[in-house]
């Protein structure tokens, strides 16, 4: 090892000594005037990262490519795709675009005698998956939607979402760090300190096992394999974590995260997390999407492929490939019966005359209004040709696709990889109630202020819970999450239930009671609700074990045919819509290189934030154990 190499590590392993001896319980004085070493990156820490070399229209090159479902991920390549020249067919079997990022107008939500229906104009009240937190470590596609000009909504500079509450009663905060980087993390220690869910003498637990998941590097296969291979539980346990910890804590940012919990989620899932949120005191921070989100972002994507010459096409569900000479030819959709049918256009699903479940799908739970009655064109059996192809599917979707046509795509490990891959159900319950105050007077963040949010530990329904309207006095800004809410005397709440097998068969009505239970235990003076809503979804992406080792690459065994989206994998530690992102950009290199054009090639950020503190804790330590 060089001098220079020995003299990096020895200043390296000083500042880790003294991180450590700090969160062990000792002092650090006059955060404000420490000295900030050289660390980070600077154009990781612009709100929309800019890199010139990315912002690139190229004239037609003659390719044509066509990307199976029109999701997040679709959506993007199909973009990048078509600023760089190739000419971009999208196809999604749903009606709105966007996939789990979608919005849509609901006009029934509310009571009967809510004044902004009797409005001639009103378009109904904007649905959708939930609430989405776009967390600062998501550089990608940040620099995406800068480049663009699709921007996020404004978050106040001193918001933060880790507010923790307990069924028992318990809460705890975490609140943004203040100090620079890397000296943010002695702060985060600090607070995490703090927490009131763990006794005392458990609190070094948290930092204990926080120290060990900053220093997991994804990079490692080893790491990756080894964190893998057991739950979160198994792994907590191999730590000597206490139990309360891995339980309230860490189930709790489980199911706000990936809507899974510790017995069953890999450890994998919180090790990539906080390796992701370490950098940085701002990858911990979350923007919102302007809402709503199909009409701010999602179709200007759309529109955007369509000024390039490219289609988005919906109401089409491929169902089948064509293949001549080991590459993919066409692919095909089947032909429907000539009878009435429909397809609901928020989840896709076909719909036959009698299944609904009142004024639901009874696959998703939008209302029958957003039903579309496929005409004679969408029910017969079509076929696009192309040179390359995408899939951006879903995991449930892909498995069907894959399983119906493996006779054609091969007899592959790749294929059957895909297959083995689980997806994660979490269902969105909106209630309406009458008057306001409720949540102000009983949900605070750690500065008093009333909450944005509160991740729910110890319940049986409530997940990480909303408050879409109120609207909430920060020293910067006004902030609301639904303006068409605020400002009213109404309360609306959000709750994301993870653990749909409690309450899976039940109705709408019946979820809806149980949550309102629920949160009548943090908000005891909550008037029964007026109405709800319950959005059901069976297609987010799992991370049970050993789920990762079954993650198909981007490229498939087929050379012109390749899988995008969550579902898949890359060498880069990206999760959620940031990784939507980087496969999308993944793809759209790789075209390039197939159809020889040197231009364009997009350049790939890390995601999260460069940092001594890491490096430190990465040279020290590693999460295997």
């Amino acid at each position: 090892m060089s001098d220079e190499k020995k003299n990096d590590v020895s200043v390296k392993r000083r500042g880790f000594l003294k991180y450590t001896a700090w969160a062990a319980g000792g002092v650090v004085a006059g955060g404000a005037g420490l000295a900030v070493p050289l660390s980070g990156d600077k154009v990781l820490e612009q709100r929309y990262p800019e890199v010139p070399e990315n912002q690139v229209e190229l004239p037609p090159n003659g390719k044509r490519v066509v990307i199976i479902g029109g999701g997040l991920a679709g959506l993007q390549a199909g973009v990048e795709l078509s600023a760089r020249g190739f000419a971009v067919t999208v196809l999604e079997r749903s009606g709105t675009p966007g996939g789990k990022a979608k919005t849509w107008r609901d006009r029934h939500f509310g009571p009967d005698d809510d004044p902004a229906k009797r409005e001639a104009d009103f378009p109904g009240y904007v649905r959708d998956h939930g609430t989405h937190a776009i967390w600062g470590f998501y550089n990608n596609l940040r620099e995406f939607m800068g480049r663009y000009g699709w921007k996020l909504k404004d978050m106040p500079q001193d918001s933060s979402i880790y507010n923790f509450v307990d069924k028992d009663g318990s809460r705890s905060y975490l609140p943004n760090s203040t100090w620079p980087n890397p000296y943010d993390k002695l702060q985060l220690l600090a607070d995490a300190r703090k927490m009131q869910h763990v006794p005392d003498a458990e609190r070094n637990d948290f930092i204990r096992l926080g120290l060990r998941l900053m220093s997991f590097d994804y990079a490692d296969p080893k790491q990756r394999a080894f964190m893998d291979s057991m739950t979160f539980e198994a792994y907590g346990r191999k730590l000597g974590i206490s139990e309360r910890l891995i339980h309230t804590i860490c189930d709790s940012l489980l199911e706000m995260a990936y809507f899974d919990n510790v017995q069953t989620a890999s450890a994998l899932t919180l090790a990539n997390l906080f390796q992701l949120t370490a950098g940085s005191g701002d990858d911990m921070k979350v923007n919102l999407y302007s809402q709503p989100v199909t009409e701010t972002f999602l179709q200007p994507m759309v529109d955007y492929i369509r000024a390039h010459g490219g289609r988005v096409l919906y109401n089409v569900e491929v169902s089948g490939f064509e293949k001549v000479n080991g590459r993919i030819k066409r692919v095909l959709t089947g032909e429907l019966p000539a009878h009435r049918i429909r397809r609901c256009s928020v989840c896709g699903n076909l719909i036959i005359d009698g299944i609904e479940v009142g004024h639901e799908c009874p696959f998703c739970g939008a209302h029958i209004d957003m039903f579309h009655e496929l005409d004679e064109v969408e029910r017969s059996a079509r076929s696009w040709e192309a040179d390359y192809f995408i899939s951006a599917l879903d995991i449930p979707a892909a498995k069907q696709i894959v399983h119906a046509n493996l006779n054609v795509l091969g007899d592959e490990p790749y294929f059957h990889n895909i297959l083995k891959l689980q997806p994660k159900a979490v269902y969105v319950c909106n209630l309406w109630f009458d008057g306001r105050g409720y949540w102000e007077r009983r949900v605070h963040d750690v500065a008093g202020r009333p909450g944005i949010c509160f991740f729910a530990t110890g319940f049986q329904q409530l997940g990480i819970t909303v408050n879409r309207s109120g609207r909430i006095n920060f020293p910067d800004m006004k902030f609301t999450i639904s303006p068409e809410f605020a400002d009213r005397d109404i309360t609306v709440i959000e709750t994301q239930i993870a653990k749909t097998h409690l309450v899976a068969g039940k109705t709408t009505q019946e979820v809806a009671q149980l949550c309102y239970e629920e949160l009548k235990t943090v908000m005891p003076d909550l008037p029964p609700p007026r109405d709800s809503y319950l959005n059901r979804w069976h297609n987010y992406n799992g991370y049970h074990v050993g789920s990762e080792s079954h993650r198909p690459p981007v490229q498939s065994p087929i050379d012109n045919l390749l899988f995008i989206g969550d579902m898949a994998f890359v060498p880069h530690p990206a999760v959620f819509m940031e990784k939507t992102n980087v496969t999308a950009k993944w793809a759209t290199n790789l075209l390039l290189e197939k159809a020889g054009i040197e231009k364009g090639r997009i350049k790939i950020l890390q995601s999260g934030t460069p940092s001594v503190f890491t490096d430190a804790l990465q040279r020290m330590t590693n999460v295997i154990v």
